[in-house]
């Protein structure tokens, strides 16, 4: 092992704890969709009311954004990480005690507030640390949400039925509690004082508004897509497609998991087609994929349609926070991510809702076809809007 030692650095140290930080988010927030014909039949939810658990997780999630990288400052990154993880373990853990609806809503809200503080801290730890390799090095850390998203339906569908819905969120919650001691213990507080000093250099966010609007509509698009399949799709194999439970939250791991891959070559693909042609590229094909899903039928249909989208879809948030992190100073990085995932969570916080609303009122076909329609729509105004000065970085 003595190899091993020898080539490990403190770089490879924190991308692995950053990246299982990653893992233990999804373990925990993704417990909710498996269960939801479950929890929507005990506590007699509708859509809309199942979607306003996934608004409320991430209202709880935008609201932290920009306030952790000023936090991260001033009390250091390693204390903001570990506090963050704590406070999402536990407030999963206590999901298991939920006695109802608004009990959740309070729980999901505080699980989205601590999970918030990951991206911007961790994204700007990272894109410090890797310097010019950070695309390669945030591809793979952003697929962590993929292997804790695969891992955590079929968990949570496993643990609900051998023992109870409760047991899963308390389950799920364990490795999180393990990983807030281990980020404390490995993870180095970098000195500030260079990024500090060079605040007073740059022109602020407004300077790079040609940068940063067009990306913030992309993500928003993501926002859209992600949140609402995200919530939606093991009820919606489970009551369009006439699947039962197992198989739909099976099928439903699909999506993170070819997401996974996406996730880690991103920073190869948008190397080789540029970052606007992998942008638009990316919702292109999500919103071609979401709309088919109103046509498609069978299992081995929509598991292939499911594969393609995954493909699509997750590669939009590491090339865009890369594309943000290599083109902005340091002393705004964290911030310019925080702002433009703000408007991207905010448009999923509602979108959820909304979607829910619309399966209420017209069913999954409206639902989806909106969706789609408004993917498509945008890809052509962030092409349009990027141009070519995006992809020069």
């Amino acid at each position: 092992m003595n190899w091993l030692r020898e080539r490990w650095s403190y770089s490879l140290t924190l991308l692995t704890v950053c990246w299982f930080g990653w893992i233990c988010i999804y373990l925990t927030k993704s417990v909710v969709p498996p269960l939801l014909p479950v929890l929507s039949a005990e506590w007699g939810m509708s859509h809309a009311q199942a979607g306003m658990l996934e608004t409320a997780y991430l209202l709880g999630y935008i609201v932290v954004k920009v306030p952790a990288g000023m936090l991260a400052e001033r009390m250091g990154a390693r204390r903001v990480l570990a506090v963050g993880i704590l406070g999402y373990a536990a407030s999963t853990a206590l999901m298991g005690l939920a006695g109802g609806f608004i009990a959740a809503i309070v729980l999901r809200f505080l699980v989205g507030f601590f999970q918030g503080v990951h991206l911007p801290v961790a994204n700007a730890l990272l894109s410090e640390r890797f310097g010019a390799k950070q695309g390669r090095a945030i591809g793979f850390h952003e697929s962590g949400p993929n292997v804790g998203n695969a891992l955590a339906y079929p968990l949570a569908v496993a643990i609900a039925s051998a023992f109870s819905w409760q047991w899963a969120f308390i389950l799920l919650s364990i490795p999180a509690f393990v990983l807030a001691a281990a980020t404390y213990a490995l993870v180095r507080e970098e000195p500030r004082e260079a990024i500090k000093s060079e605040r007073g250099t740059v022109g602020g966010l407004r300077a790079y508004i040609w940068l940063l609007a067009p990306l913030t509509l992309a993500y928003s698009a993501y926002g859209l897509c992600l949140q609402s399949l995200f919530t939606f799709t093991p009820s919606f194999l489970v009551e369009y497609q006439g699947m039962d439970l197992a198989t739909a939250g099976l099928l439903a791991t699909l999506l993170p998991a070819a997401g996974f891959f996406a996730k880690v070559s991103s920073g190869f693909v948008s190397e080789r087609m540029g970052r606007r042609a992998t942008i638009c590229g990316a919702t292109l094909v999500t919103g071609a994929t979401v709309g088919l899903l109103t046509v498609v039928h069978g299992d081995a249909l929509i598991a292939a349609l499911f594969i393609v989208m995954g493909l699509g879809m997750y590669v939009f948030s590491p090339v865009i926070y890369s594309t943000i992190t290599s083109s902005l100073p340091s002393g705004i990085k964290s911030v310019a991510l925080g702002v433009v995932t703000i408007f991207g969570n905010l448009v999923g916080a509602f979108s959820t809702s909304i979607v829910g609303a619309l399966i209420d009122a017209g069913g999954y076909r409206t639902a989806l076809l909106s969706m789609s329609g408004i993917t498509l729509v945008t890809t052509v105004v962030v092409f349009f809007a990027l141009g070519r000065r995006a992809t020069s970085s």
